[in-house]
Formats: structure tokens, sequence, C-alpha cells
């Protein structure tokens, strides 16, 4: 089948298995600091505590205020890896991002193409999966990657006349971020 397919979408198959490699490469090596270190923080208190924080003391001193699906997902891979113990947990949930992150550049590929074409796609997908700030946020423990992720499969799913699963994943870019709300009306306009 990979033989049949056209050499563009060969090329930006090729170009998201060498962003897979690097991001997945750079985020082993990598220690969490930062506002990673909050996220997973918040994500290891909801795993342990199994609650969403208020006023607990978890590395800032106002209440918990930020959309909890991320801190969620967090939460139930920390879970999920801490029966092999608490250093493979931790290692285990550095790697949300770059799945998000691999996962978004795949599906701005998918969107690209069938809002133009393959050519444009594949030169798509090289300026994102290089350029150093979706690297970044694709690497480091950031909630950016998912709110890209969703905002881009709501798009996808838009496209595909698929509108329920569109305002729904939507709904998700929301719960990952507060800026996730600016798709709304990008999604109108392509609705109408």
């Amino acid at each position: 089948k990979l033989n049949k397919t056209e050499k563009y979408t060969k090329y930006s198959i090729l170009i998201i298995i060498l962003f897979s490699i690097v991001a997945l490469a750079l985020t082993s090596m990598y220690h969490v600091s930062g506002d990673g270190c909050w996220y997973l923080s918040i994500g290891k208190f909801i795993g342990n505590e199994k609650k969403i924080p208020l006023f607990e003391p978890l590395g800032r001193d106002e209440p918990f205020w930020s959309p909890p699906l991320y801190h969620i997902l967090i939460a139930i891979v920390y879970s999920s890896f801490k029966i092999f113990g608490n250093d493979v947990a931790n290692f285990s949930v550095k790697f949300i991002s770059p799945l998000f992150g691999i996962l978004s550049l795949i599906f701005s590929f998918l969107v690209i193409k069938k809002l133009v074409n393959s050519k444009i796609a594949f030169y798509s997908t090289i300026f994102l999966a290089f350029v150093p700030i979706f690297l970044d946020y694709s690497i480091l423990d950031y909630v950016e990657s998912m709110l890209i992720f969703f905002v881009l499969l709501s798009i996808y799913f838009l496209i595909k006349y698929k509108n329920i699963l569109s305002g729904i994943t939507a709904g998700l870019s929301i719960l990952v971020k507060y800026n996730g709300l600016f798709i709304l009306p990008v999604l109108v306009y392509l609705l109408y």
C-alpha cells in the first residue's frame, strides 16, 4: 500500500518518522523543570488522591484554576505505570507531550492535504516539524501539544463532515487549555 501512495505523502511519512525519533530521543534525556514540574505535581496528586486539588500547596500560591484534562491524563499514566515503580511512572509521564506532538503533526498533514493538496501538506509538515517552538512543546511537559492535537482533530472531523465529533474535540481542547475557545470561530467559519 505504501508503494501506491504518491511521493509527497511518502516524504511526509518520512518527516513524521524523523520528527518522532528526534522528539522521543530528546524527551528521554531531559529532566522535568519549570511549568512541567507544576503540571506533573498536579497530575501525581490527582493520581494518588483521586481528586482535583483546590487549595493544596502544589507549587503555586493561588488555588487550582487550570482546565483539568491534561492533568487527569498525567494521573492516569502515572497510576498505570506506578506498579512498576515510582521512577518508571515519572519517566513514562514525560512521553505524553511527544505523543500528542506526533499526533498533531499527523493530523496537520491530513488537514492540509484535504484542504489544499499533498505537496503543500508536505512542505507544511517539514515547516511544522522543525519549528523550534513546536519541537519544544512536543518534548517538554506543556499542555500546548495536547491543545494543538485537539484543535487539529476538531478541524479534521469538521472537514470530514463529522460535526458532532468536531464539537466534542473542540470542547476537549477547551478542557486542556482555555485558549482552545478560539477554535470555535474557525469551526463556525468552516461550517458556514
